[in-house]
């Protein structure tokens, strides 16, 4: 399994939306992709994807921009995985009906993969983004 990078420039931009420090209420796409060396289409999507998600804030006009729409320790990174690539599924057997998989009545993983599934999907909702950030402000202080 490997995050997509839309996921990777998701967890980028809400970790670093959430400084306390900063004088920064409104975050814009340009600012988060320039700063980070991210595509801005891209950063774009990745934004409206986590709007859709309810998980940022979208203010309209010329001063508008993106804001965290709770507190980082409300938002956990399977919330976050969904948001931006949809429900997560590690086997075609687990997203399609039966008749679509040739192998289905033969291979008898299905209920191994559904455990597997089970047990991923509740580590990641285990995991915030508060956990994120604390381990990710950790590592930074090291360098």
């Amino acid at each position: 399994m490997r995050f997509s990078k839309k996921v990777e420039y998701a967890l980028i931009a809400m970790v670093n939306m959430d400084d306390r420090d900063s004088d920064i209420e409104l975050y814009t796409s340009k600012s988060l992709s320039d700063q980070f060396n991210i595509p801005s289409e891209v950063m774009g999507k990745v934004l409206q994807a986590l709007v859709r998600g309810g998980l940022l804030l979208s203010v309209q006009g010329v001063k508008g921009g993106y804001t965290i729409s709770r507190p980082l320790n409300k938002i956990s990174v399977l919330e976050l995985i969904e948001a931006v690539d949809g429900k997560m599924i590690l086997a075609s057997c687990g997203s399609n009906p039966p008749e679509s998989c040739a192998q289905y009545g033969y291979c008898g993983i299905q209920t191994p993969v559904e455990i597997i599934q089970d047990k991923l999907v509740s580590f990641f909702r285990e995991i915030s983004l508060l956990d994120i950030k604390n381990k990710y402000n950790k590592n930074a202080q090291v360098l």
